[in-house]
This record gives C-alpha cells, sequence and structure tokens, in this order.
C-alpha cells in the first residue's frame, strides 16, 4: 500500500471516516475536494483542498474516495475512472440499477478497479459468522431474518438523507442496502419473487422511514428484512439471523453473535469498550486494504462493482412492488 495517494471527495463524517482509515491502512491522503468552505476549512493541515471535485481529478492522486449523496455517484465515478484514477465508493452504488451499469461498462474499459463500501462484508462477526455456514456449522440455510433500526441523526446521518432527488430512496437504500447485500451474500442467489411495504409517517418526508420486505428464491429459501430508520432515540438494532436445517446464527452487527444449535448456545463477543465509529472504521479499513491489493495484484475487487449493483435490482424492484401495495382509503 506505500506509494499510493488518495484523494476524497466530500468531507462530511464518512469523507472524514475514510482519511482516518486511508492513514490507518498505511496510505497518504494527499488531497480533498469539498464544496462547503466552512467544512472545507476543518481539512487537516498538509492536504491539498479544492472547492471543486474536478479539480482534484486533474491533480496526481492514485485513488479517489467518493463520499458524497448517491445521485452523484455515477458522474463522479465516470469522471473519475476517464482521469484514470481507482475509486473507493460509498454505498449504495447509485440510485438506480441503469447508472450501477454505466459504472460497470466504465470501469472494465478503463482499466482502474472500483470498490463499493460494502462495510459489512469486512466486519469481523460477519467474516465468521460465513466461515461458520461454509464449513457447515448450522447445515443448510433454510431461511434469513434480517433487521436494522436507527434513529435519524445517529452518527450525524446528513439532511440529504431524507432528500429523494439526492438519495434515491430512504431506509431501505441508505442503511438497508447492506442488509439486502448480505443476505444476497449468504443464499449466493437472486429471488425470484419480492413482496412488501412502505411508509413515511414517522419523519414525515418523502423517502420512506419503515419498511419491510419479503424475498423468495428459486431454491425454496426465503428472507424477511425489517427497515426503520425513527425520529425518537432508539437502540441501534442490526442483526441477522441465520436460520439452517441444523442450527441457527444470531449476528448482532457491532457486537458478536452466538451459534444455537441443539448441543448448546455459544456466545462469541468481537468488542469490548470501542464507539461504534472505532467498529465501523475497522471494516472502512478493511476496504482501503482490499482495494490497494486488488490494485497490486492486477485483479477485481471483492466485492466486484456487479455484485454491488444486485442489491440495486432488488431495490429498485421493492419500491416498484411498495409502490403497488400502498393502502388506498
Amino acid at each position: 500500500m506505500k506509494g499510493l495517494s488518495a484523494g476524497i471527495i466530500g468531507f462530511g463524517y464518512t469523507g472524514r471516516l475514510h482519511l482516518e482509515a486511508y492513514e490507518k491502512s498505511g496510505v497518504h491522503v494527499a488531497a480533498v475536494a469539498e464544496p462547503q468552505p466552512a467544512v472545507l476549512d476543518t481539512v487537516p493541515a498538509g492536504i491539498k483542498r479544492f472547492a471543486d471535485y474536478r479539480e482534484l481529478l486533474t491533480s496526481s492522486v492514485d485513488v479517489v474516495s467518493i463520499c458524497t449523496p448517491t445521485a452523484l455517484h455515477c458522474e463522479q465515478t465516470l469522471l473519475a475512472l476517464a482521469a484514470g484514477k481507482h475509486v473507493l465508493l460509498e454505498k449504495p452504488i447509485a440510485t438506480t440499477v441503469a447508472d450501477a451499469q454505466r459504472m460497470s461498462a466504465a470501469e472494465k474499459q478503463s482499466g482502474r478497479r472500483v470498490l463499493v463500501g460494502m462495510t459489512h462484508r469486512f466486519y469481523p462477526e460477519i467474516l465468521e459468522a460465513k466461515r461458520i455456514v461454509e464449513n457447515g456449522g448450522i447445515g443448510e440455510i433454510l431461511m434469513i431474518r434480517d433487521c436494522i433500526l436507527e434513529h435519524f441523526g445517529f452518527v450525524g446521518a446528513p439532511r440529504w438523507y431524507l432528500q429523494p432527488e439526492l438519495a434515491g430512496g430512504g431506509t431501505v437504500l441508505s442503511s438497508g442496502v447492506h442488509l439486502v447485500d448480505r443476505v444476497l451474500w449468504f443464499l449466493d442467489e437472486m429471488p425470484v419473487s419480492i413482496y412488501g411495504f412502505t411508509n413515511n409517517r414517522f419523519l414525515n418526508q418523502q423517502v420512506e422511514d419503515a419498511a419491510q420486505m419479503m424475498l423468495g428464491f428459486r431454491s425454496g429459501r426465503s428472507a424477511q428484512i425489517t427497515f426503520g430508520l425513527l425520529p425518537e432515540p432508539h437502540p441501534l438494532i442490526c442483526d441477522l439471523e441465520l436460520i439452517g436445517t441444523r442450527g441457527s446464527i444470531v449476528v448482532h452487527t457491532w457486537s458478536g453473535y452466538e451459534v444455537r444449535t441443539g448441543q448448546d448456545i455459544r456466545h462469541r463477543f468481537i468488542y469490548t469498550s470501542e464507539t461504534h465509529h472505532e467498529k465501523v472504521l475497522v471494516g472502512v479499513a478493511a476496504e482501503v486494504r482490499e482495494l490497494c491489493a486488488a490494485i497490486a495484484e492486477g485483479r477485481s475487487p471483492r466485492p466486484s462493482i456487479e455484485e454491488s449493483t444486485r442489491p440495486i435490482q432488488v431495490i429498485e424492484e421493492f419500491y416498484s412492488v411498495a409502490r403497488n401495495n400502498a393502502p388506498t382509503l
């Protein structure tokens, strides 16, 4: 990873997190682009500052992190690839499948690498659960339940999360994309049926703040996902339950997991006194290392840009279904 330099586009909470992740991974951050002058003034000394990200793309950095509203991801990624930069792109990849496919085509044509920040694939508690499943620890997965409940404002969620023209959707697309991705990752197949509902009564915004999604698969397996972005303080819950033929695993994201079999229930706690910020940083730093390794080895990063498009395919179809399921008075 030595010798690579990085630039960051967007210096909100996530952009600052990327700065820490690069520093933790031994990658020099040479430049930051941020359109808000007051935020740009907070960039640490020694790092070049640009008000326009296009100017950053003309600099000599090797990698750019794109930490901007989702609706901007496609254009900024295309311009970064055209400028010869590798890209670490915050999730979700885009607001539409069509944009994600444009980005995939551009990556192939450019010869550069794009890694979408599906942080949950890099958390130790989820990686350990994946190994247990792959080693047959709970038999064959029959069904999955996943859930995320968080309150708006947690870790400084930006206001654009509530603007459909910038966010592209609400809790299902913003945080929930992780849950859809990990369901697809554990089952290794795409659903053949999608059903569910959305609601936006709590935050009184145009994007959904609550939803339930049901997925059916050709193998006969199924998944249910619950999403909630709540207006009042609420304990952060992000629990993935994998139910198998010989047992089950419940992953308490940012905490640990428990394996339940007919013999016993085994608990594994990953974290002790770490802050939520420190836990998330573990995943982002791992993403940085994976992208740098892919660049050095001349291979596609894992997950690939195509894999990161699959949850958008599911969510796009889900939004269409949910609109048709909207109750009428």
